[in-house]
């Protein structure tokens, strides 16, 4: 079946998700392990592909799994060990679903209308990068391979038909916007950058296309040289951060790599603005409080639109439902490929008997042209059960089609498959609660009994009542985390029940 699990700057804070996604590079090799693992007590593999999508505003993994409450488990496992955090504030981090609600929400994802800059470009190409890594790794399945192509082609849609929001702009074009404006025109401005990864080529085209001619770069792993050789700017080496940063009007701060850029080096510097891209943000937090420096962060840059008054936004919405039926209907049909595949089989195993007894009576181009005519004959004769095994299957008859076929051929191909879709019941324990939409992990997966959580202490409703479809059920924050490891994983208040967690932020070491 399909599932997925889900985090993101819609119901986390930004320092949540900078947690929850160090070393997420390292997911499919820890669930490679979690399941050799399994495998080595005897358990049978759960997980038969994955995708993982880490970005600075979400961590998402896509999974073609056997079992959703041991798929969704194991994903949470290998995220607490690639974070470091507690199994049990993973669990409260990240949403699961499982059929229908995945594409859907896979293509607002890709199509950019989930982005905190609503339209924005970057995701369907850093969505794209995700999945080639995992077809690069076999880790796909062709129904990962659907799943992801059928997005790739709803997000080219969007862009062309109903662009919103940014209209197809990166969020580095967005940030250079509000530093103009907060400058008041970039004529006669220096700019720093301090990273070299995509932001900051995507920050250096967007200003030299606005006439930026001073720009220096900084990078704190040592990659400024190759960079600015590269794009043709300064480099600024280590001895010469500071004072690059207080001849700077504009630091455009997105290498990621924590904290380099400290209060001290600002001070006399007037006035500068700093756009903070980075999920691991370059800033020391009390740069934000230093008189004369603005600090746009990711979460600053949100752009959204009116859904109501933009009707470009409700044709995105149409034209991503299209893409979900057809991705729908494409599994409905795979289902019967089985049944096909065994059809052709027989038929042409039994002309090739014939074939070959023929060659025996008769040779040269005799033999050729018969063998060309019966098989000529056979695909005609294939051609319309197939044609209507396909309409079949696209109207919901795939189960009869397949019990039809072992019928009439006395083949059964159903033997010991279990294949889902749409309203599908998985091959699961009956008695355990199946997700209808989005819901919590912690109320999604059943507590395992050596670790089994405190009823009382979670605040959960009980466990078949899901959450709202594709809505947050609250935000969770650094102090959030920070409690809940203090309580021994104890659901912060009025998270989980519509109310506003705690927005504060966890207190420097």
């Amino acid at each position: 079946m399909l599932a997925a699990l889900r985090a993101s700057h819609e119901h986390l804070d930004l320092e949540v998700l900078d947690a929850l996604t160090r070393k997420a590079d390292t997911l499919p090799a820890v669930i490679d392990q979690l399941q050799a693992e399994r495998a080595a007590l005897g358990a049978d593999p759960i997980i038969a592909g994955e995708v993982v999508v880490s970005t600075c505003n979400r961590l998402e993994v896509y999974l073609d799994t056997d079992r959703f409450h041991e798929g969704v488990d194991l994903v949470v496992d290998a995220v607490a060990r690639t974070s470091g955090l507690d199994r049990e504030v993973v669990s409260l981090c990240f949403d699961a679903a499982m059929d229908d609600p995945v594409p859907h929400h896979l293509y607002e994802v890709t199509s950019g209308l989930r982005s905190l800059v609503l339209g924005e470009a970057e995701i369907a190409g850093q969505v794209r990068q995700a999945y080639e890594r995992a077809r690069r790794e076999n880790r796909t399945t062709s129904m990962l391979h659907d799943l992801f192509q059928h997005g790739f082609r709803c997000a080219k849609s969007v862009a062309t038909q109903a662009p919103v929001g940014a209209a197809g702009r990166s969020g580095a074009t967005v940030a250079v916007d509000r530093a103009e404006v907060e400058l008041g025109g970039f004529a006669g401005r220096s700019v720093l950058i301090v990273g070299t990864g995509a932001y900051a080529r995507l920050g250096l085209a967007e200003l030299v296309r606005r006439g930026v001619q001073d720009v220096r770069v900084f990078s704190p792993s040592g990659r400024a040289a190759g960079f600015a050789e590269r794009h043709g700017v300064q480099v600024v080496e280590p001895a010469g951060l500071e004072t690059a940063l207080r001849e700077a009007d504009l630091v455009l701060a997105c290498s990621g790599r924590g904290t380099s850029l400290f209060p001290d080096q600002f001070l006399g510097a007037g006035r500068t603005v700093v756009l903070d891209l980075a999920l691991h943000s370059d800033l020391h937090p009390l740069v934000r409080h230093l008189k004369g420096v603005t600090v746009l962060g990711l979460a600053d840059l949100k752009l959204g639109t009116d859904a109501l008054a933009d009707p470009a936004l409700v044709l995105a919405r149409g034209i991503i439902e299209e893409n979900v039926e057809a991705f729908r209907l494409q599994q409905e049909v795979r289902r019967i490929d089985p049944a096909m595949a065994a059809l052709r089989r027989e038929v042409f195993d039994a002309a090739d008997v014939e074939i070959d007894r023929l060659r025996r009576d008769v040779s040269g181009e005799t033999a050729d042209q018969l063998e060309r005519s019966v098989r000529r004959i056979l695909g005609k004769v294939m051609h319309q059960p197939a044609e209507r095994a396909r309409h079949l299957a696209e109207t919901g008859y795939a189960d009869a089609y397949v019990d039809a076929f072992h019928t009439i051929f006395g083949i059964d191909i159903s033997a010991g498959q279990q294949l889902t879709t749409g309203a599908q019941e998985p091959a699961e324990d009956s008695t355990a609660p199946v997700p209808a939409g989005w819901m919590r992990v912690d109320r999604t997966v059943p507590p395992r009994e050596a670790a089994a959580l405190d009823a009382s202490a979670l605040d959960a409703a009980p466990l078949d009542v899901p959450a709202p479809e594709l809505e947050p059920v609250g935000r969770l924050s650094a102090a959030d985390i920070a409690r809940v490891a203090l309580r021994g994983g104890s659901c912060p208040a009025g998270y989980g029940d519509g109310g506003a967690g705690d927005p504060g932020r966890l207190p420097e070491a």
